[in-house]
């Protein structure tokens, strides 16, 4: 699948604004790549986001499951409303 990218009509470098439309076909070319790659990178964080709060749950399940194979005591059970 190919993520099809808009070229922006502004972008920010460094705290500078400019307008894609004074660029040339080849800046337009490095500005939709620099684009898909800044699009690629909050993807990436957020999958890091979603995988890192499911490893955090299995921890906390397998920290249940060793106390309830030590002790005999269900943690879910007494925890529950």
């Amino acid at each position: 699948m190919v993520l099809e990218v808009n070229t922006p009509k502004k972008f920010d470098i460094e705290g500078t604004e400019y307008n894609s439309k004074e660029l040339s076909d080849r800046g337009i070319l490095i500005l939709r790549n620099l684009t898909y790659a800044e699009v690629k990178i909050r993807e990436m964080i957020n999958k890091k986001a979603i995988m890192t709060k499911a490893r955090n749950a299995y921890i906390s399940e397998i920290k249940k499951e060793i106390i309830k194979s030590k002790s005999g005591i269900d943690l879910s059970t007494l925890l529950s409303d």
